[in-house]
């Protein structure tokens, strides 16, 4: 018999976009906040590989296409990960500032999905439950 394989997901970022100074810049911040960061060139990698690597947070630098928009932020939040798009030009300051907040968030994220159930579904109490004539007498 086959064992159920429980996968642990780590806290990490994914950063698409070209290579070059900025993006060592976001990588080295993420990897600061003992993020894993997962780098990839182009939307259509980022997209296969979003299941696999289940990011808290997807940061894409520069501009994509409307359909490469739009496939992304389907798979992102199909994963329960927080889309950022960054201009690569924002001076040093305010680059500094979007990839702490970027961090902060992918361990957030990572805490809350460690707080839920197996189904990922937060672990809330439901409402107590209303009698029928409750529910339709409001109206």
């Amino acid at each position: 018999m086959d064992s159920t394989i429980i996968r642990t997901v780590t806290m990490t970022a994914m950063l698409l976009g070209p290579n070059g100074e900025v993006a060592d810049r976001v990588a080295s911040r993420f990897a600061e906040a003992h993020l894993n960061v997962v780098r990839v060139g182009h939307a259509a990698a980022a997209c296969e590989r979003l299941a696999v690597a289940m990011p808290q947070v997807v940061v894409v630098l520069g501009t994509l296409r409307p359909d490469e928009r739009d496939a992304l932020a389907d798979r992102a939040t199909a994963v329960g990960a927080l889309l950022m798009y960054v201009d690569p030009e924002l001076d040093a300051e305010t680059l500094e500032e979007l990839v702490t907040r970027a961090a902060q968030a992918a361990i957030e994220r990572k805490i809350l999905r460690d707080a839920s159930d197996p189904s990922g579904a937060p672990t809330v109490k439901p409402p107590e439950s209303l009698e029928d004539d409750e529910v339709d007498s409001k109206w």
